[in-house]
């Protein structure tokens, strides 16, 4: 299997420059364990002196913004490949 490319480029051409470093900061600073995951609905139980390693800050699906709280990485990046892969399989099924 051939390896997959990776998109390069800096956190702000990906959509991750200072002003979601920040809200992600803002929104760390905010968090207690319990807290619900924005895109799994279960609870975060993560240490805040960890918590910054296992949660992202979630777009919207259109990515112009943000949902509320916080996700764990595990629902937060399986819902941006689902997004992907389904614009890929449009994109393929178009030829």
């Amino acid at each position: 299997m051939p390896a997959r490319k990776r998109w390069r480029g800096t956190t702000t051409q990906r959509g991750y420059g200072r002003s979601h470093q920040a809200e992600r900061k803002r929104r760390l600073r905010a968090y207690s364990p319990g807290d619900i995951c924005a895109h799994g609905g279960e609870a975060l139980m993560f240490h805040p002196s960890v918590a910054a390693r296992f949660l992202d800050l979630p777009h919207t699906a259109d990515r112009t913004g943000y949902l509320p709280g916080l996700s764990c990485r595990r629902h937060n990046r399986a819902d941006g490949a689902i997004r992907r892969n389904r614009a890929v399989a449009l994109r393929a099924s178009r030829w």
